[in-house]
């Protein structure tokens, strides 16, 4: 029997599909921490641990693509979008929304009278082609406020 036949007798695992897009983006957000737990990794994945300070790692990942000039994979993308995602619902609470081209999905914050959508992808990429200027710990720092006075807004 050669490899080919090997290989397609060979069954495959099954996947489960998350229930929810909060448990599928949960689930990514723990597999951007996964992805950095290896022997020299260049940040330390127990550092990612939800908080809001933690956020400065993942703005040292994007950075190194933004110091190369070097595309952001879409698979990093959306993992380090998830994380970003996931540490504000932790704080925040809210729940996710398909959103458009540039911010496929959206957290939404809040009551209905006063919801704010967090568009961190969009954010995420940014931080990998323009640098600095779109520090995810600023973008961050940008949500308590909004939440706190009771408004609706958008944060891109």
């Amino acid at each position: 029997m050669g490899l080919f036949d090997f290989l397609k007798k060979k069954k495959q695992p099954e996947v489960e599909m998350p229930s929810t897009l909060e448990a599928g983006m949960a689930s990514q957000a723990e597999d951007f921490i996964g992805a950095f737990s290896q022997p020299g990794a260049p940040i330390d994945s127990a550092a990612l641990d939800y908080s809001e300070a933690s956020l400065v790692l993942v703005d040292q990942v994007l950075e190194d693509f933004f110091q190369q000039q070097a595309p952001l994979p879409d698979d990093l993308h959306f993992l380090a979008s998830a994380y970003v995602f996931e540490t504000a619902r932790r704080e925040f609470g809210g729940r996710y929304l398909r959103g458009d081209d540039d911010n496929p999905f959206v957290l939404v914050i809040g009551p209905d009278s006063a919801q704010v959508g967090v568009c961190a992808m969009a954010k995420v990429r940014g931080r990998a082609v323009n640098g600095p200027e779109d520090s995810l710990a600023f973008f961050y720092a940008g949500i308590a406020p909004v939440v706190q006075r009771g408004v609706s807004a958008t944060l891109v």
